[in-house]
């Protein structure tokens, strides 16, 4: 029987590192091309339910341009003869057509994703062992919001 107590802690783990990147909020939380010339964020966990959401959708839509990042843990499955357990957590990262453009040389959703990389692949913390890589791919959810998302491979004891 698998075991899952530790969901819970592993959803609050990865929010605080996303919480706690100051340059990655910025691009969430800013609609401006300039986020990095933006203050600090000083209330992040505002964001919680609002742009970042430790689920795979957005409760509904809203009247605003924004940037989104859902956070999915799933495809849990026993492994080693039941000892230990493998899932995947996947990070999708969108936002409007119109807020893609920065002036950094880059698109909104690929530094948000490059930091999430930075943050998850081969990191502790998550399950035994380290994070893995597992694939990436763009994302598409309507003629104005799109994106990329990235999911990592994780184990755990049972």
């Amino acid at each position: 029987m698998l075991n899952l107590g530790n969901l819970s802690q592993d959803k609050f783990t990865v929010l605080n590192r996303i919480l706690n990147h100051s340059d990655l909020m910025k691009a969430v939380v800013y609609d401006t091309p300039n986020f990095f010339d933006k203050e600090a964020i000083l209330n992040p966990e505002d964001y919680i339910f609002d742009r970042i959401f430790p689920h795979r959708f957005i409760p509904k839509t809203s009247e605003k341009q924004k940037t989104y990042i859902t956070i999915g843990f799933g495809d849990y499955r026993p492994i080693k003869g039941g000892s230990y357990k493998s899932g995947k957590i996947t990070f999708s990262v969108f936002t409007h057509q119109d807020l893609f453009r920065t002036d950094y040389g880059m698109l909104r959703t690929d530094y948000i994703i490059s930091e999430i990389d930075k943050l998850t692949n081969q990191s502790s913390g998550l399950g035994i062992g380290k994070t893995e890589f597992f694939k990436m791919d763009e994302l598409s959810l309507n003629p104005d919001y799109h994106g990329s998302y990235i999911t990592y491979r994780l184990v755990e004891f049972n």
